[in-house]
């Protein structure tokens, strides 16, 4: 699946939320990955930003990185909903957290800490910690769920705000629905 977003439309907002976009659901269902193989989610997590794995993923690798996708999700879609995430949900991501914090590499400089995977750097540790650095970032609280389908994104736009993740993908399909919708009451 190519990236929805154009120059002229906004992304995500966060590099995690671009991992958590990785399904290609037409509604809310989220049951089909918007890559194919390991190597094509390493792709897109590569653009974002994260450092791509010495190995390829195994197995289990992978459906670690799914596991903590789904249940991040479930956990800031309620936050976006205005709902408290799941008990279940908040305590998975709390350990994760907490797990990556034993191994990750801190350095004090001039700018401060700066917390980073551990030096073998493994993906599941760059997520977790992007994961953080959104629960802690300023612009958490413009979280949002697209109104078509399950994409999260930071809305960063003034007035009301973005109701869709991009124009391209949901937003130009919910206003031809809202059209015709309009014309058959009509008629």
């Amino acid at each position: 699946m190519s990236n929805a977003t154009t120059r002229s439309e906004p992304g995500s907002g966060h590099p995690f939320l671009s991992f958590l976009n990785t399904v290609s659901d037409d509604g809310k269902s989220r049951q089909a990955n918007s890559f194919e193989t390991a190597p094509g989610l390493v792709d897109i997590l590569t653009a974002e930003g994260f450092l791509a794995p010495s190995d390829p993923l195994s197995q289990s690798q992978m459906l670690s990185l799914l596991t903590l996708r789904e249940t991040a999700y479930a956990a800031l879609s309620a936050i976006a909903a205005g709902r408290s995430p799941g008990r279940e949900d908040a305590l998975f991501l709390t350990d994760a957290i907490k797990a990556v914090y034993a191994e990750a590499e801190l350095v004090i400089g001039p700018e401060g800490l700066r917390v980073g995977a551990s030096p073998l750097g493994r993906l599941h540790e760059q997520l977790v910690l992007s994961l953080d650095d959104l629960l802690r970032s300023d612009l958490f609280g413009r979280l949002r769920e697209c109104k078509r389908c399950s994409h999260l994104f930071i809305d960063k736009g003034r007035g009301v705000g973005r109701r869709w993740c991009s124009m391209s993908r949901c937003g130009n399909r919910a206003k031809a629905e809202s059209f015709r919708a309009r014309q058959r009451k009509a008629a």
